[in-house]
């Protein structure tokens, strides 16, 4: 196979693709919206963060809510995130 062949899919085939499935009626005008993406975001590096932030809120309330001082581990794992996680929230909470 040569490298011509090769298609390298990066971030906005990835998402259209997403959304072409999920939004089939728009595939007329995917290409258009490509281009509208690429040349609005192109350059800029992005970072998608895992959690939307009422979700990265909600994370935060629980573990003030059921950090003690003493169970980091405890709090993690009933939460499904890393004891550093748990640090990092209460670092940045102020607490």
């Amino acid at each position: 196979m040569s490298s011509a062949a090769i298609v390298e899919s990066d971030l906005v085939e990835a998402i259209f693709e997403y959304i072409l499935a999920e939004f089939p009626e728009i595939a007329p005008r995917v290409a258009e919206l490509k281009d509208a993406a690429r040349k609005e975001f192109s350059g800029i590096e992005t970072y998608i963060p895992r959690r939307s932030r009422s979700a990265r809120q909600l994370l935060v309330e629980e573990v003030l809510r059921l950090f003690n001082g003493r169970n980091p581990t405890e709090v993690a794992r009933r939460l499904g995130v890393s004891r550093a996680t748990v640090y990092r929230i209460i670092k940045t909470s102020g607490r």
